[in-house]
């Protein structure tokens, strides 16, 4: 990483990539933000980590890892649904997420014919 400060061209990137909605106002704000982000980094980097193990927790476990067994679940269906509002028919009613049209339903007509 350099010193080098970053320019409204490069706040804009980073917002787009982000998807972020950046007004022209908070332009200046977000790149304080972002150089405090950046400086962080930097001084991690200056870190001398040699000899230092990798970790792959933070903490170390403070106990064995319970046993991973399969136990049986009375009526799963009944129960997870009766744990909802936004239930009907025996299934979960969710958004529509197609706005798409696919036609008028085919009623036994064969495709093409």
């Amino acid at each position: 990483m350099t010193d080098k400060p970053l320019t409204d061209a490069d706040v804009l990137s980073i917002a787009r990539l982000a998807r972020l909605g950046l007004p022209d106002g908070e332009l200046r704000a977000a790149a304080e933000k972002l150089a405090g982000i950046l400086a962080h980094f930097r001084a991690l980097q200056a870190v001398d980590t040699t000899g230092v193990e990798p970790l792959t927790h933070a903490v170390l476990p403070s106990a064995a890892p319970a046993a991973d067994t399969v136990a049986p679940f009375a009526q799963p269906r009944e129960r997870l649904l009766s744990l909802t509002e936004h239930a009907r028919e025996g299934f979960l009613v969710v958004p529509r997420v197609l706005d798409a049209d696919f036609g008028p339903a085919q009623t036994g007509a064969e495709p093409g014919g």
